[in-house]
């Protein structure tokens, strides 16, 4: 009697549904059910992340044809930095949630060794949608502003004497789980190919556990 081949296809979807209702294929499925529902719980929210972008506004080391020159006092070395704040989640934000002045409101954190000049509301790069203001409060200026839709944002320049980029956003809101500073390309790559690792080497793991009949 000839036996009957089986096609390549149908081969391949039988090993598919055979790892599918494993005990390896099942904690898989729901890992990756759980990785997804904690994915979908927190972009669904206002995620706040900052940007800060530093640089010499002048220097006594250039022949300059200008002059800075804040509150009647002029400088011949400044630096400036510029810090975004954006709503990168998918809810809106509204001010009214954010934490009041005296508790953890939301604010820049500038550090003493920076020597602050000046700042103000960038309204070149804030979001034409958002009405901000600014005050400054213990070391810190504190942003202020009605609704900060997703995508929208906001930025503030800061003049300081001395070159410093440790900047950053604090505070705390209503639904919002943190403030972060926005991640580089490089650093994203790491985090999701160390996951993608951690997975193949635990699916390794509970395969031969599975053969060996330990689960």
């Amino acid at each position: 009697m000839k036996a009957v081949r089986t096609k390549p296809l149908k081969k391949f979807f039988n090993k598919l549904w055979g790892f599918l209702i494993s005990n390896v294929g099942a904690f898989f499925i729901g890992f990756s059910a759980l990785i997804i529902g904690i994915y979908q719980f927190y972009i669904n929210r206002p995620i706040i992340e900052y940007d800060t972008q530093s640089h010499s506004f002048i220097s006594s080391q250039n022949d300059n044809k200008f002059k800075v020159v804040v509150e009647d006092k002029e400088y011949n070395d400044l630096y400036q930095t510029i810090v975004i704040m954006q709503n990168n989640g998918q809810q809106p934000l509204s001010g009214s949630d954010v934490s009041r002045i005296g508790h953890d409101p939301i604010r820049i954190i500038v550090p003493p060794k920076a020597e602050m000049v000046h700042y103000t509301l960038d309204k070149t790069l804030t979001s034409t949608a958002v009405d901000a203001s600014l005050k400054e409060y213990k070391n810190s200026i504190i942003i202020t502003f009605d609704f900060l839709n997703p995508g929208d944002q906001i930025a503030v320049a800061i003049l300081h004497k001395k070159p410093d980029e440790t900047f950053r956003v604090a505070g705390s809101a209503l639904g919002v789980t943190g403030i972060s500073h926005v991640m580089t390309e490089r650093q994203l790559l790491w985090i999701v190919v160390s996951v993608l690792v951690g997975i193949y080497i635990l699916t390794l793991i509970l395969s031969y556990l599975d053969r060996k009949g330990y689960i």
